[in-house]
């Protein structure tokens, strides 16, 4: 992964996430076209200025306000860089390196008091001077309840040992039954570690 290193040679995470922005954000991201198979972003100051490239390779140039509760800035409380790779039908996969679990908690948390939509797509486990991925965490694989459940989980700090979050609360949350989410949450991580024994064999 060419794109970034990881900070002092220690360990990081890369998270992607499918993102809608709000309607009437006025985000020229999706302002411009709801399909871009790339996207640049150049915010100074009070202007915003964005290059996207449609899938048919034309570019066009949009041009927006920079306020509080735009997409950029909720990265930016989080000390992290957003990557936009492209929209698909007027939702942004953007990538961003993080530090810890907390990190990825807070990034979501802040995302959702500004946009409509956020899912975790994918996390990697992000290594050494060469930011080598070692582990991939792809969870296209899992249904959307697994994946509900799941990142859930993981944004309230339920695999955190030192975090005091109830399986039973998780389930109230998602008005299931504590059973019914164990469930999915034992099925989703056998898949999950399925996946990366399947990727580390080929």
């Amino acid at each position: 992964m060419s794109d970034v290193a990881a900070a002092d040679g220690d360990r990081r995470l890369r998270v992607d996430l499918d993102v809608d922005p709000a309607a009437d954000s006025g985000c020229p991201i999706v302002a411009e076209s709801d399909e871009a198979a790339s996207v640049t972003v150049n915010a100074v100051g009070d202007d915003c200025v964005v290059d996207v490239t449609t899938p048919d390779g034309e570019v066009r140039r949009g041009t927006g306000e920079v306020t509080d509760d735009c997409l950029c800035h909720a990265f930016g409380r989080v000390g992290c860089v957003p990557h936009f790779r492209r929209v698909e039908g007027g939702t942004v996969l953007v990538t961003a390196y993080v530090d810890d679990r907390t990190a990825v908690r807070r990034l979501v948390e802040e995302l959702r008091g500004v946009v409509d939509r956020v899912r975790l797509v994918r996390l990697a486990v992000v290594e050494g001077p060469d930011a080598t991925e070692q582990v991939t965490f792809d969870l296209s694989a899992l249904t959307p309840k697994q994946r509900r459940g799941l990142e859930l989980a993981v944004v309230r700090g339920y695999f955190d040992g030192d975090r005091d979050v109830r399986l039973s609360d998780l389930a109230d949350e998602l008005e299931i039954s504590k059973s019914a989410l164990s469930q999915r949450l034992r099925t989703a991580q056998a898949k999950l570690v399925t996946d990366i024994f399947d990727d580390a064999e080929r």
